[in-house]
């Protein structure tokens, strides 16, 4: 390296760990290509960084920042490297992210259109999955497993969890509500999964606007809530079962006394008296134990993220047939509600207990083809919702036939009816009521926006 290197912009960054790739790519980060020579200087002032804050806690981002560009001057002046004041400015950022940062992805983690961020690899370019259009592969790729690792461990430093030989899996969720899946060698070659998730939730004027739900199914599923019905979501991977049932508890008072239990913390709700459990299985406290613990907490609604094992499921139907809460929700897999019946069957549930579970609400990802365009693309659809009688046959009430929903909603209506105490012919009337609102409302924006109009209009007097 001399004193005047000339920063011509290389093709990789594998000094660092990572790197901008030539080939094709859709998706392109903004970041700037490194020379060689520039590499090393980063890679050198980086690790000069972490030596000497190792032993301090570093400030704010501000502070941080000042850091670097004062470490990256010294470095520069004790080797006779001169920058121009743009490579000044574009090393200072790459170190910082490096150091500080959550390098490469920072500027991933920023963008709100994307949904998913995959490796799938080392020496592989990262896959991200934008909203409306898919996946994308991007113009980077991580390139050692030693930064791979020292990255994933740096998203997961806040929660106290880290990817070593001896824990090769990691899961958590990120301080900004983003959630990680990783794995190392045996379990694979090096891979990650960021699932992220918007800085506001979605509300049901969201899901209207989408065409996930037509008014109707709304204003069917707003009435089922205060009947005090116990529903499972359920749906293929990524088909929106959690983001719905937030947007759903929108329909539930605000004075009531909510209870979370989640292994992921995903339920973002407005509502004032909420209490959010976590498993911590380090101690051997897991799901079950805490949905059990929810018999002695007195809630008026128990929510419970995701049953994925026989035990979860075994305890949330437990704690639904207990009558402990006027209504108890999760999120499940299957394609439909019979399919979701047989695996809760399945996994040792009995016939009988499962009479606690009322309604079974089902959305998928829908794919779509345009025939002109020859376009791929895909749609979150309600595609059933069905509800349970004693014998545990399920009724569809609505079944979405990719264009339209039929109308057999005489159970749902009876459910309901006497749910709230109001007659038939009543409960129709309040469906139509519904739906007006709701349709008049699909241009509100904001999920707590979207919380204080619907409990405006359904508890507080104004029709």
């Amino acid at each position: 390296m001399g004193t005047n290197f000339p920063g011509k912009k290389g093709d990789c960054l594998a000094s660092l760990g990572w790197k901008l790739g030539a080939w094709k790519a859709k998706y392109r980060l903004s970041l700037q290509k490194l020379s060689a020579d520039e590499q090393e200087l980063a890679a050198l002032v980086a690790k000069r960084l972490r030596q000497e804050t190792q032993a301090k806690e570093v400030g704010p981002q501000d502070q941080a920042e000042k850091l670097v560009e004062k470490t990256l001057g010294l470095e520069c002046e004790e080797q006779g490297i001169e920058l121009d004041s743009d490579q000044h400015s574009y090393l200072s950022r790459a170190i910082f992210l490096q150091t500080y940062g959550f390098g490469f992805l920072q500027e991933m983690l920023s963008d709100d259109s994307l949904e998913e961020i995959a490796m799938v690899g080392l020496k592989r370019p990262v896959y991200v999955y934008k909203k409306n259009s898919g996946w994308k592969k991007t113009n980077v790729s991580i390139e050692s497993q030693e930064y791979f690792v020292s990255l994933v461990n740096r998203l997961g430093r806040g929660l106290g969890r880290r990817l070593t030989a001896q824990q090769p899996r990691l899961n958590a969720v990120l301080e900004e509500g983003s959630r990680l899946h990783a794995s190392m060698p045996p379990v694979s070659s090096c891979e990650f999964t960021i699932r992220k998730f918007g800085r506001q939730p979605i509300s049901p004027f969201d899901l209207l606007r989408f065409g996930t739900y037509n008014a109707k199914a709304m204003a069917l599923l707003s009435l089922a809530i205060q009947a005090d019905m116990s529903a499972v979501f359920a749906g293929n991977t990524a088909s929106g079962k959690t983001s719905t049932l937030n947007a759903l508890l929108c329909f539930v008072p605000e004075s009531e006394r909510m209870l979370l239990i989640e292994e992921t913390p995903e339920i973002r709700i407005s509502h004032s008296h909420q209490l959010r459990l976590l498993p911590f299985e380090e101690s051997g406290i897991g799901m079950v134990d805490l949905v059990r613990d929810s018999l002695r907490m007195r809630p008026d609604r128990v929510v419970v993220g995701e049953i994925r094992t026989a035990s979860e499921a075994k305890a949330f139907v437990e704690s639904a047939l207990s009558g402990q809460a006027k209504g108890c929700y999760t999120t499940f897999h299957a394609q439909s509600s019979r399919d979701a019946l047989l695996r809760m069957r399945m996994m040792g549930c009995l016939e009988a207990d499962l009479e606690g579970i009322e309604l079974f609400v089902v959305q998928r990802r829908v794919s779509t083809y345009d025939s002109k365009k020859r376009k791929v693309g895909e749609l979150r659809k309600l595609t059933q919702i069905a509800v349970s009688n004693p014998r545990q046959i399920l009724q569809p009430a609505i079944v979405y036939d990719g264009k339209s929903f039929s109308k057999s909603i005489g159970t749902l209506i009876e459910k309901i009816s006497a749910g709230t105490g109001m007659h038939k012919n009543e409960v129709k009337k309040e469906i139509a009521k519904r739906e007006r609102f709701l349709l008049s409302k699909k241009k509100v924006h904001g999920f707590d926006k979207s919380f204080s109009e619907i409990q405006k209009f359904l508890y507080r007097g104004k029709s």
